[in-house]
C-alpha cells in the first residue's frame, strides 16, 4: 500500500468543519488503498484547554497528536506562535515515522506550507502537496490585523513564495484562489479540489414540517444562514434584503440565522424588534443539521469583498448537498459567484440587485414548481461536481499520477 501522510492542525474528534473534512479525507483515502498517517495537534479548535490523547488508530488511520501550548487562535501573535510550534514539532515527529510516498499539508496553522522545505530534506522521494483552505498572508491583510502584524506581510509573501517551490502540487478550493496561488509562480501543478459537505443525503432534503413550523411559523418562503459568522462574512446585506421583503409582504419571506463566530454579537445587535421576519436560533449540532438545512427553501452565503480567493465559505457546499440553491452576498469575482453563473445554483445579491432579488423571491412563492426544479438542479450539481465521493476519487487519481510522474 502506498503511504500517505497528512499534516493539519485539527483532526478527529474535533468538530470544526475543516477538521471534519480532513478526517473524512483520511478515511476515504484509506478505503482507496492508501496507508494513511496523520500528524496534528492535541488541542481542540474552539476550546484550547481541551486535550486529546497523543495516539489513536481510527478507521485504519494512525493519528499522532503532538503537544501544543494552550495558545488561542483568536490572537494574532499566539496564532503565529502556534504555527511555529506545530511546524517544528511535526518535522521532529515525521523524521521518526519513516518514508512516505505522498504528503498533503493543509493550511492550518497559518503558514504551515513552510513545512515543505523541511519535508523535502526529510523525504526527498515523496510527492509533496499543499491543500489550501485559507491563503496566508493574504488572510492577515484581509482581516485587518494590527499594524505590527501587517508589517510582516511583505516578508511573509516572500517566505511563502520560497516555500511553495518545494511542492509538487498546490491544490486550491476554487478558481479565484487558484489565480492567487498562480501569482506566486511556484512551478507546481495546480488543481481545484473542493471540501465536501458534512451532510450528504441520498436525495434532495424534504422539509420536516415540525422543524419548518418552529423556525418559520408564518413564512411562505424560508431562507437560512447556517454556519460561522466570522471575519470573512457579513450579515448587513441580508438584513437589508429582509427589511425590503417585509416592507413588501410582511413575514411571507422569512430569514433565520443559525450561526456562531466572532461576528455573531454584531448580528444580534443589528436585529431589531421591527425585524419580525428575522429569527436567531442556536447553532445546530451535527445530529440536527440535516433537518435544519432541509427546513429552508434557499440558503444564505456571504463573503466580504477583500476575502475573495482567500477563503471559500463551506456552507455553499452544504447547501447544494441538501438540494438548496443559495442567495449569495459577496464579490463578483469570487468562486461562489462564478459557480452560481456556471451551474444556475442561486442568486447573487450584488450592488444594485436588491429590487430584482426581492422580485425573484416573491415570484418563487407563487411558483413552487420553479423552486422545486431549482432545488433538484442544485442537488444534481453537487452530486456531479462536489460530492465527497467525486472529490476523493479525484484526490486518489491526482496523488497516484503525481507519484508515477515523480518516479518517471
Amino acid at each position: 500500500m502506498p503511504r500517505l501522510l497528512l499534516a493539519y492542525h485539527f483532526f478527529h474528534p474535533d468538530d470544526v468543519v475543516s477538521a471534519r473534512i480532513f478526517s473524512d479525507f483520511a478515511a476515504e483515502q484509506q478505503r482507496r488503498g492508501w496507508q494513511v498517517t496523520v500528524v496534528t495537534s492535541n488541542r481542540s479548535c474552539f476550546d484550547p484547554a481541551r486535550r486529546f490523547d497523543p495516539f489513536e488508530e481510527w478507521n485504519g488511520v494512525q493519528i499522532h497528536r503532538l503537544f501544543r501550548p494552550p495558545w488561542t487562535q483568536a490572537r494574532p501573535f499566539q496564532r503565529l506562535a502556534n504555527s511555529g510550534w506545530m511546524t517544528a514539532a511535526w518535522l521532529t515527529r515525521i523524521a521518526e515515522l519513516g518514508p512516505f510516498d505522498a504528503v498533503v499539508v493543509g493550511s492550518d496553522p497559518a503558514f504551515s506550507p513552510t513545512l515543505g522545505r523541511g519535508l523535502r530534506q526529510l523525504l526527498p522521494g515523496a510527492v509533496l502537496v499543499h491543500w489550501c483552505f485559507d491563503l496566508y498572508p493574504e488572510a492577515i491583510a484581509a482581516e485587518g490585523a494590527n499594524a505590527a502584524v501587517r508589517l510582516l506581510v511583505p516578508a511573509a509573501r516572500q517566505l511563502m513564495k520560497w516555500s511553495y517551490r518545494a511542492y509538487d502540487a498546490l491544490v486550491d478550493i476554487g478558481p479565484r484562489m487558484q489565480e492567487r496561488l498562480a501569482a506566486y509562480r511556484s512551478g507546481a501543478l495546480q488543481r481545484t479540489l473542493v471540501p465536501w459537505a458534512l451532510v450528504e443525503p441520498p436525495a434532495a432534503a424534504v422539509a420536516d414540517p415540525r422543524v419548518r413550523a418552529e423556525l418559520y411559523p408564518r413564512a411562505k418562503l424560508a431562507l437560512l444562514y447556517s454556519g460561522t459568522m466570522g471575519r470573512a462574512h457579513d450579515h448587513r446585506a441580508f438584513l437589508e434584503l429582509a427589511r425590503a421583503c417585509r416592507a413588501r409582504s410582511g413575514d411571507d419571506v422569512a430569514f433565520c440565522f443559525s450561526s456562531r463566530g466572532n461576528r455573531q454579537d454584531e448580528l444580534r445587535a443589528a436585529v431589531t424588534p421591527a425585524d419580525t421576519n428575522v429569527t436567531l436560533v442556536p447553532f445546530a449540532d451535527e445530529a440536527a443539521l440535516q433537518a435544519r438545512l432541509g427546513a429552508a427553501d434557499l440558503h444564505l452565503v456571504s463573503l466580504q469583498p477583500e476575502w475573495a480567493g482567500i477563503v471559500v465559505p463551506s456552507k455553499f457546499f452544504g447547501s447544494l448537498a441538501v438540494g438548496r440553491p443559495v442567495l449569495y452576498a459577496g464579490p463578483r469575482d469570487s468562486e461562489i459567484a462564478r459557480w452560481i453563473a456556471s451551474y444556475d445554483v442561486g442568486l447573487a445579491l450584488g450592488a444594485g440587485a436588491l429590487a430584482s432579488v426581492v422580485e425573484r423571491l416573491h415570484a418563487l412563492i407563487g411558483r413552487p414548481d420553479d423552486l422545486g426544479r431549482w432545488q433538484t438542479n442544485a442537488f444534481a450539481v453537487y452530486q456531479r461536481e462536489f460530492s465527497k465521493k467525486v472529490v476523493n476519487d479525484r484526490w486518489d487519481e491526482t496523488l497516484r499520477a503525481l507519484i508515477a510522474g515523480r518516479a518517471g
